[in-house]
């Protein structure tokens, strides 16, 4: 692990996240009201009550972030141990953040034992959830003095991990005034050693943009809820999507996007029938 340990030290000397003034202030106030001990006066608890006063402290500062990991401390907190002979994922850095107003509870994943077709997955990752925390930092000191709220949340779990797919997927869940989830799906195909998107799956000169398409159509008309139906044209040629333990194709897409946001991340199952015939080019 020791170069998970150079990368977070890495990290750490680069992080782009100030902390904001109004914790700062929060910090700073609650260690002056912390009682300090006169040598001249009875020790009251003994250790016990120095105890408690460092708990009041540590417990301030654990608010803001818990981001410089050791290499052995990522290590026992990995999520799944061994995914198989390939892939195994570890997290690689956790925040934490709560000032009344705003909290966050983000963990990045990292990908080890899949070349460089991991190292990119990790990257793409990160950046993603950089951004959500960039969004979230800067919006604090604005939450707190408007006396509003706003949360985010970032978990992962892994999809599928079988002898020839691993997929991770990053869960990310803001809310300000309503609440948006997005779902995120990373794929290595291990016969391969590469990275995969829906448009690696099929033949160049392949139509599965339009026979994926028509898939949906025909699953959003017999919803009641498909009010949307008119309005879709067409999936995206990089739509989200993870394998089905049968071999079929499941699309993912976002809240709002083809049924009403209450109806969450719709789920529309491609038969692997025809998710075959378009990978062999039929």
């Amino acid at each position: 692990m020791d170069h998970v340990d150079e990368q977070l030290k890495q990290r750490a000397r680069q992080e782009p996240f100030q902390t904001p003034s109004s914790y700062r202030r929060r910090v700073e106030e609650t260690c002056a009201a912390l009682e300090e001990e006169s040598p001249a006066q009875p020790r009251r608890g003994g250790r016990r009550g120095r105890w408690r006063a460092w708990s009041a402290a540590a417990a301030v500062t654990l608010l803001v972030a818990l981001p410089n990991v050791s290499g052995s401390a990522a290590k026992a907190m990995e999520q799944v141990p061994v995914l198989g002979s390939l892939v195994r994922v570890v997290t690689l850095r956790n925040y934490f953040y709560d000032d009344g107003h705003s909290s966050a509870d983000v963990s990045v994943p990292q990908v080890d034992g899949a070349g460089q077709a991991g190292d990119d997955v990790n990257q793409a990752i990160q950046e993603n959830i950089y951004q959500l925390l960039d969004e979230f930092y800067a919006d604090v000191d604005q939450i707190a003095q408007g006396g509003g709220y706003q949360g985010l949340s970032v978990s992962y779990d892994v999809v599928t991990d079988n002898e020839h797919w691993f997929t991770l997927r990053v869960n990310a869940v803001r809310t300000q005034g309503s609440s948006d989830e997005m779902l995120r799906y990373y794929h290595i195909n291990k016969d391969t050693g590469k990275v995969a998107t829906l448009s690696s799956l099929f033949p160049e000169d392949s139509d599965y943009v339009a026979v994926l398409s028509q898939q949906v159509k025909d699953w959003l008309k017999g919803r009641e809820d498909a009010f949307f139906y008119q309005e879709f044209t067409s999936i995206d040629p990089e739509q989200s999507f993870y394998w089905g333990e049968d071999g079929s194709l499941v699309l993912v897409f976002d809240e709002g996007s083809v049924l009403p946001a209450a109806s969450g991340n719709p789920e529309v199952t491609i038969p692997a029938q025809v998710v075959q015939q378009l990978m062999e080019g039929a």
